[in-house]
């Protein structure tokens, strides 16, 4: 598909010229025209690699759908009224700098295009030049402080039982085998399994018997259907409704004594839904979905007085990344840390998180890494009076005292090949025999005390004692703020629902919701700006 080249003539029924004194200086559709759509246009080079040169029907012009999809996000349109914004709205014409008469395209083009973003792996390209330019004029610094949060996201399928997602999987997959094996082709309970499967539904009236010979059956036929394709057919084994009829039986079932067997757990990856396979149960405290987990991070600025009702703030989001939704906040600190070196050459000096990233390594890495971590750390997950933190531990010294003042008299450096761990075992060997504590300290058999700690545990120890301060509380404010951005995101852009399946997809749409917050805030605040020097006095 070719693109064809921008007309910069202009004729006198274009929006500039027809009704450009409609919008006054604070106009957010003006103020989109003078400030985000010159960035988008040298996005043009990057967007035009996207497309073949010469070769097929002239497309619509790529920058002009950044625009559409910018102000789409910003007033959470569906495609088929952004396509008719463009034609019939105003604001919209004048911000996309168009012809009056333009007559717009179908709004399968934006499906179109956002299709061509994921499949060119550019889902950044929108998201990056906004923070480009702010990063431009100043409102982004390379070294400075961000906060960051994750919040969870519900996906675009329902939530399905074991049954359930065991049945519409099999479906799936012999639905789309049917088209590859002819009629004489097939084996001799496929018009079985096809009735049941594909032309039947299951009474969710059965009975909790019923319904488990059925599932035992529904694994059963996976297995036939497995073991004909990898007989007769290898060739479709390659095809991704047999990957994930493979993918659900083995998560599903298992073979004990040439018997098959349902696995007693789900694991915390397996497919929730065969109609998105990326969508994951996940649990946060009394809260569990099924669907995926972002992480916003965004600038702050502790030194800044807080803002007066009405004044707009200077808060930028820098990156925005979607995971799977049982994945830990350890590793989506980790990697929107690489992704922001890696895209803008952002290396904040100083973080604020909450108790989920804060942890021994992380406080390890950000050490490491010249970066202030700050936020609570996780409690010690031993309840009690004599947990960890009653105890004074020395990592340097390899050495540990206990509540009763007593040393303890050997460390070992133990390394757990299983889980991939490094800590200390520290002992007070015979001086617990005797000790008025005892019952209360350690619950052992030999009623002697082990206290394993991690290499920096000294690290957690500093933390949990500023923790304890009044001064720690007061000093984590800051922090505060990325709560109201995720509801930005939740309320004003609909970050909570996705409307898309599948990680890279929801991914995307996820770059544009921060584009379009960042732009959104821009604008307010150039125009707080503009009334403020209006009202003062020349």
């Amino acid at each position: 598909m070719s693109l064809k080249p921008i007309d910069t003539q202009r004729s006198f029924y274009h929006t500039d010229s027809v009704c450009g004194e409609l919008f006054g200086a604070a106009n957010r559709y003006r103020l989109f025209r003078e400030r985000i759509w010159p960035k988008l246009l040298k996005l043009g080079p990057k967007l035009e690699a996207l497309y073949c040169e010469n070769n097929g029907r002239p497309a619509v012009d790529p920058v002009l759908l950044c625009g559409v999809t910018l102000l789409q996000f910003m007033e959470k349109a569906a495609d088929r009224g952004a396509s008719e914004h463009v034609v019939y709205h105003l604001g919209w014409k004048y911000a996309l700098d168009l012809e009056l008469d333009y007559e717009g395209f179908h709004p399968t083009v934006l499906v179109y295009f956002r299709d061509r973003l994921e499949h060119k792996g550019a889902e950044r390209v929108i998201f990056d030049g906004v923070v480009q330019l702010l990063m431009e004029l100043g409102l982004v610094k390379k070294k400075g402080t961000q906060r960051l949060d994750s919040t969870h996201i519900l996906g675009y399928v329902k939530e399905m039982s074991r049954l359930e997602c065991a049945l519409e999987t099999l479906c799936l997959a012999l639905e789309d085998v049917e088209g590859e094996v002819g009629e004489g082709m097939r084996p001799e309970f496929w018009g079985r399994l096809w009735l049941l499967y594909v032309q039947s539904k299951v009474d969710w009236r059965l009975g909790k018997s019923e319904r488990e010979s059925r599932y035992r059956q529904c694994g059963e036929d996976m297995r036939a259907v497995l073991e004909w394709i990898d007989r007769n057919r290898a060739d479709l084994s390659e095809r991704e409704a047999v990957k994930l009829l493979r993918r659900v039986f083995l998560e599903h079932f298992e073979v004990l004594e040439e018997k098959l067997q349902p696995r007693l757990k789900r694991c915390a990856h397996s497919v929730q839904n065969p109609h998105d396979p990326d969508v994951h149960y996940a649990e946060k405290r009394n809260k569990h979905w099924v669907g995926y987990k972002v992480h916003v991070v965004e600038n702050v600025d502790p030194q800044q007085s807080a803002k007066k009702k009405g004044e707009p703030g200077e808060h930028f989001i820098t990156e925005i990344f979607t995971t799977e939704a049982a994945q830990n906040e350890m590793a989506g600190l980790a990697e929107v840390l690489k992704r922001e070196r890696e895209h803008h050459e952002i290396e904040p000096q100083a973080m604020y998180a909450d108790a989920g990233y804060v942890t021994e390594n992380t406080l390890v890495k950000a050490q490491q890494n010249g970066m202030n971590l700050l936020g609570p750390t996780r409690p010690d997950p031993h309840k009690g009076p004599y947990n960890a933190d009653a105890f004074h531990v020395d990592v340097g010294k390899h050495q540990a005292v206990c509540p009763q003042g007593n040393v303890s008299t050997q460390c070992s450096r133990i390394r757990d090949t299983y889980m991939g761990s490094e800590y200390y075992r520290m002992e007070w060997a015979s001086q617990c025999d005797f000790c008025p504590i005892q019952k209360q300290c350690t619950q052992s058999k030999s009623g002697r005390r082990i206290l394993v700690v991690g290499l920096h545990h000294d690290l957690v120890q500093k933390r949990r004692a500023e923790m304890r301060t009044a001064q720690f509380s007061k000093s984590m404010h800051p922090r505060n703020g990325i709560e109201g951005t995720h509801s930005e995101l939740v309320r004003g852009h609909g970050l909570r629902q996705t409307k898309y399946r599948g990680l890279s997809r929801v991914s995307l749409s996820h770059y544009f919701m921060g584009a379009a917050c960042n732009v959104k805030r821009y604008l307010n605040l150039l125009a707080f700006q503009i009334r403020i020097a209006a009202l003062s006095p020349a």
